[in-house]
């Protein structure tokens, strides 16, 4: 047999897979991702991905700390404050122009039991106060100092009597609303929501009601309604594929089933839209689903967008983009008009078919045109982290 002489470098397709994104407020704004066994990135939202790096061997991404790259939150008063970190709660503040790092995981006194630690343990940073920084355990810990000196809440907000060779009974979500510092929600990966309305001094569970035992992929808390929250539940880690995805609009006492019209598909993230609250964006494991009547119905956004798992997806208010974080395909961002559009265009079909009542005897008359419309709509993947080369 005759010895290679020539190799090709396969940078196509992109293969990151990202467990979690985030966006900045530079101009252009840059885009963070945490991926599965590589690390954490950053990279500018402009980039057009090609294979011209390669002669100057300056990649455009930037990677910024190591292990499995999990959640990321930005400090957009200097854009360069940067919470990331690695499995199981190691996360730091990173400044990115010093590259000094500090230590914000929380860790608990002797005596006590340890913390429990998810896998992507969540973090969020305040909106109105951004030195102020939440972590999730089983418990719900806050720092005033950005990361720093963070108080433990005693209360375990996601008890288990299972053990395994992985933390289990352990937060998997944290939210604070938009509208009201201190109003906040945490999920867990045994199906436990619970709200705060103190900052987190005391805890009331909100998820009786819902189905028990599921692993909480997304609470959000509303922007256009302070009273609002959605819900996301997956059970693929128990043998069900079942979409699950809830909104309630009185603080979690009662819940609205959203997940009439989505496939049998696991659901892993759910978004709203910054300037309309009917518009609903919800990623699941075969691709992303948009809603244009607060969720009531839902249909297929996939202009050129391959049927991938969504693991997470942001909205960059600013510039009016979406981009999801695939685990498996990499980045993929889209304008925001297009939506707009189809918005504009929805109300046209409804004013149509009102006036024209033998059009509503068609069968889906409004969701065709609508689907028809998403179809053309494309999604491009100009930011696209590919996989560092072995």
């Amino acid at each position: 047999m005759m010895p290679e002489r020539t190799w090709y470098k396969a940078n196509n397709p992109a293969v990151g897979q990202f467990y979690a994104i985030q966006t900045d407020e530079n101009k252009p704004y840059q885009v963070y991702g945490g991926l599965q066994d590589n690390g954490t990135w950053v990279g500018p939202s402009n980039h057009q991905e090609n294979t011209g790096w390669h002669q100057s061997g300056a990649y455009a991404y930037k990677e910024l700390g190591g292990g499995d790259g999990m959640q990321i939150e930005v400090d957009t008063r200097d854009n360069n404050t940067v919470y990331l970190g690695y499995q199981f709660g190691n996360y730091m503040r990173m400044n990115k122009i010093s590259n000094e790092y500090v230590d914000v995981k929380p860790v608990h006194q002797i005596g006590q039991k340890a913390y429990r630690f998810n896998w992507q343990t969540p973090i969020h940073l305040s909106r109105h106060q951004q030195d102020v920084f939440y972590l999730g355990s089983n418990q719900f810990h806050r720092s005033l100092q950005k990361g720093e000196k963070p108080e433990s809440f005693s209360q375990d907000l996601a008890p288990t009597k299972l053990k395994g060779n992985v933390p289990y009974g352990t937060l998997s979500s944290i939210s604070e609303s938009p509208l009201q510092f201190g109003l906040i929600y945490v999920g867990s990966d045994n199906g436990f929501i619970h709200l705060s309305r103190d900052l987190g001094y005391t805890w009331t569970k909100i998820s009786n009601t819902l189905p028990q035992d599921l692993w909480v992929s997304r609470v959000i808390a509303s922007k256009h309604k302070i009273s609002r929250v959605y819900t996301t539940l997956n059970g693929y880690r128990r043998d069900d594929f079942r979409p699950y995805v809830f909104r309630s609009d009185d603080y979690g006492r009662t819940w609205k089933d959203l997940s009439a019209t989505l496939p049998h598909e696991p659901v892993n993230v759910i978004r709203e839209d910054p300037s309309n609250e009917q518009i609903l964006y919800v990623g699941t494991d075969n691709g992303l689903y948009v809603s244009f009547d607060g969720g009531t119905t839902f249909m297929a956004w996939a202009g050129q967008l391959p049927r991938v798992a969504i693991h997470d997806l942001r909205i960059q208010e600013r510039s009016s983009e979406i981009i999801l974080g695939t685990h498996g395909r990499s980045l993929y961002k889209s304008s925001l008009t297009t939506l707009e559009n189809i918005q504009k265009s929805r109300t046209k079909i409804c004013m149509s078919l009102l006036l024209t009542p033998s059009a509503i005897v068609k069968h889906g008359a409004n969701n065709f045109l609508l689907i028809n419309l998403l179809r053309k709509t494309v999604f491009k993947s100009p930011i696209l982290l590919l996989k560092k080369q072995l």
